[in-house]
């Protein structure tokens, strides 16, 4: 009997949060590459059209922006924070893997087209504003001009960190019952774990989809030195898409439990804690106080709360070919990089300014300069 087809929850479990170059790919080992070039063009073409198309599966392209919770209550207000962030840069990821994936197929739709692949295999470059169009001319109804964004910050290969700040006290001991009456209003999350939860669905789909079209790809056929350089920047790809899949699927999972506990607390603060009893049936009952019920309360949510960061990726990590990388990018980001190297620093916050800016994006410029020598 058949082994039943692995659910998404089920794959997307069992991939790295971190970007992974899959052991086996379509033609990695192919020995045709040395034997010189063969391109089946129409076949290739037909393919490519079709890895562009699975760009609009990002639509729509979301760029919220973060936002900051005020609450006494010290760990869940941070988590929320780390959720917001993680959420944010997901969109930024999500919206940058969807564009280099368009811009993959672009490129290969054209490399069909050139005659000098056997003497010049890199891909090249193809400006962002014509994959925009081609998208847009795919949407049915009443379209939007554009819907792609410039790069984010993120791309190609930027990691962040989302791990709770040092120096805080995660405890409850400063709570009381007035400042939880307050934060149960904000104990909700800003952002939404079925919307991590969908596109984890959405990405493992995207998985098995970009393999098969690799795989048609190689079957096309088309091998040679431009075939190997494609075959590598799909595979890198595709490390990005399991990699993202694994992320939302976790960040889904650590919202819907955090969501739990805070309604959890909402619904059980008063006939737990009873906050308002008055101070003469404290004196006759020995019941202690509203803050030291409310503490006493919030004991086991907080541990429960620690434990959904405890299960959250640390981490975000995008690691593209670079595809997106063109001539006026790179030489933008070099004088980016040069001019803030450079300019004057007469205030302590200019400095610090400056240190943060180059100590995000200056990394980002050898991987703007390798994506060039590798695809031109």
């Amino acid at each position: 009997m058949r082994e039943p087809d692995p659910t998404p929850s089920e794959q997307w479990s069992s991939w790295d949060t971190e970007p992974r170059l899959p052991p086996t790919w379509p033609g990695l080992e192919d020995e045709r590459h040395a034997e010189g070039f063969h391109i089946d063009r129409k076949g290739v073409k037909s393919v490519a059209g079709r890895i562009t198309d699975l760009a609009l599966r990002g639509q729509p392209y979301w760029h919220d922006q973060p936002g900051w919770p005020e609450m006494h209550w010290a760990l869940p207000r941070e988590l929320s924070t780390l959720f917001n962030m993680a959420d944010y840069y997901v969109n930024q990821f999500w919206s940058d893997l969807h564009t280099e994936i368009g811009m993959a197929g672009m490129l290969i739709e054209r490399a069909a087209t050139r005659y000098d692949l056997a003497e010049n295999p890199k891909l090249g470059d193809i400006p962002l504003g014509r994959l925009d169009d081609r998208l847009v001319s795919r949407l049915k109804g009443d379209p939007p001009a554009d819907i792609l964004a410039e790069p984010s910050d993120l791309y190609p290969n930027v990691s962040v960190s989302l791990e709770l700040p040092k120096g805080i006290s995660y405890g409850v001991d400063d709570m009381t019952a007035d400042k939880l009456k307050k934060d149960l209003g904000e104990l909700d999350l800003w952002i939404d774990p079925v919307r991590f939860e969908e596109r984890a669905e959405s990405l493992v789909e995207m998985a098995n989809l970009f393999r098969l079209r690799a795989q048609d790809l190689n079957d096309a056929p088309w091998y040679g030195e431009a075939a190997a350089k494609a075959q590598g920047a799909l595979r890198q790809i595709y490390g990005n898409i399991t990699s993202l899949a694994a992320l939302c699927g976790k960040f889904g999972t650590a919202a819907r439990w955090y969501e739990e506990i805070a309604a959890w607390c909402r619904e059980n603060f008063v006939r737990v804690a009873d906050p308002d009893r008055s101070g003469w049936d404290e004196f006759w009952d020995f019941g202690g106080t509203p803050d030291s019920r409310t503490r006493d309360f919030l004991e086991e949510p907080n541990n429960r709360f620690m434990q959904v960061y405890e299960i959250m990726p640390k981490r975000i990590t995008m690691d593209l070919p670079g595809l997106l990388v063109n001539d006026a990018s790179l030489a933008e980001m070099r004088r980016m990089v040069r001019w803030v190297e450079t300019r004057p620093k007469d205030t302590e916050w200019e400095k610090e300014n400056d240190e943060g800016w180059l100590k995000w994006h200056k990394p980002r410029l050898p991987a703007y300069e390798e994506a060039e020598r590798q695809y031109g």
